[in-house]
């Protein structure tokens, strides 16, 4: 599944991910300092599911209907990146492929999944 790390997401979250194999582009990599709604039509249309801390973006597909391939909210509070790294890492690859169209919140306990075409 290609991602797309939103400039809020950690950089050792980012590092974690690609060592994992996991194909990521960073938004800061395409354009620094990019709206929200650039960073996801960007995804949408290289259909890269979105992984960000900034939970705007799930406001912007669910309230505001802007399509996404998917969005992965990181709800961790961390000191300690490298550990809240594995945590992404290990969830992300839990989810598979049920990310695509999906909005998920991964916190240490749990993983939550919203359909994003589901009725509020």
């Amino acid at each position: 599944m290609p991602i797309l790390a939103d400039e809020s997401c950690p950089g050792p979250v980012v590092r974690a991910l690609r060592d994992a194999g996991h194909d990521v582009l960073c938004a800061r990599e395409i354009a620094s300092g990019l709206s929200d709604e650039a960073v996801l039509a960007h995804a949408a249309e290289k259909q890269r599911v979105l992984v960000a801390l900034d939970r705007d973006f799930g406001e912007l597909v669910v309230r505001a209907g802007v399509s996404a391939a998917g969005v992965v909210l990181i709800r961790l509070r961390a000191r300690d990146w490298q550990r809240a790294a594995r945590r992404v890492v290990e969830a992300l690859d839990e989810m598979g492929e049920a990310a695509i169209g999906s909005i998920c919140t991964i916190d240490w306990a749990t993983i939550r999944y919203r359909r994003i075409d589901d009725p509020q």
